[in-house]
Formats: C-alpha cells, structure tokens, sequence
C-alpha cells in the first residue's frame, strides 16, 4: 500500500494521502464505528440494509480539503445524507442535529425536538465529529 502511486486522480484535484480505494474500508469503519445506525434518525440497519440505507457523510467535503477520518464524518441515512449536503439539516456545538428551514417542517416530532434533536454517536467520545469541522459544514451555509 505504501508504493501505491497517489498523484494520478480524476482531475478533481489530488486529495493528500487519500486513494479511491481507501474509500471502501474506510466506510465500512465508520459503518462499524456507528453500529450501523443513523447518528440523526437513530434507526439501525442490519448487515446488507446498511449497504443501500446509510452513507458517511463529510463535514468538510473532499473538494473543500476534507479528510475521511471519523473526526469529519457522521454515518446517516441518505436522505439525512441530501438534507446535510444541501445545508438544509446542520448540526450544533453540542451536537444536535437542526434544521435551518423550520418552515419545512410542519412541527417537531416530539417537543424536544424543537432546538434539534440530540445526534446518536459512538460511545468513544475520540470517534465523534470535531467541533470545528462541524463548524465549516455550517460556514458554508452562513448559519451559525
């Protein structure tokens, strides 16, 4: 692994230390890292389920930088996944995961649920997203 050649890419621009390749372990860590379950919904899939239901979402893109590492990743359902991507669902400081278009959404699901709803994460508080990270996902939004 250490004499693969990692300057050849797709001309997106070339990621440091990262490989097309290295993206299939490296989701399937986070799949394990999460118990294959949604951090926002909390919902659990079970073996292949996980395959087509869950993707690991990256706080800060690789075309922004970003590195696939636990520290800039949450493992969501895919329609989770599309909210986060388009800015409309972002995650606070304290990890709660809130939608920045509350006109989209009639009424919170549960009355707790009105500031966010508190993000499922690994019991290991050194796998969890970085506050900063999470930060930038919401830069690049301009919500705060």
């Amino acid at each position: 692994m250490a004499d693969r050649d990692r300057s050849v890419g797709f001309a997106e621009g070339l990621q440091r230390g990262f490989a097309l390749d290295d993206a299939v372990p490296f989701r399937q860590l986070m799949l394990e890292i999460y118990d294959y379950r949604c951090a926002v919904t909390g919902k659990s899939y079970a073996g292949d389920g996980a395959e087509d239901h869950l993707e690991v979402f990256l706080f800060q893109p690789l075309e922004h930088g970003g590195h696939m590492v636990p520290g800039n990743a949450v493992v969501v359902d895919t329609v989770v996944a599309g909210l986060l991507a388009k800015g409309h669902l972002l995650v606070s400081d304290t990890y709660r995961a809130y939608t920045s278009h509350p006109e989209i959404v009639s009424e919170p699901v549960e009355a707790s649920d009105a500031l966010g709803r508190n993000m499922m994460l690994p019991v290991n508080v050194s796998l969890w997203p970085q506050p900063a990270l999470v930060g930038y996902h919401r830069s690049l939004f301009r919500a705060q």
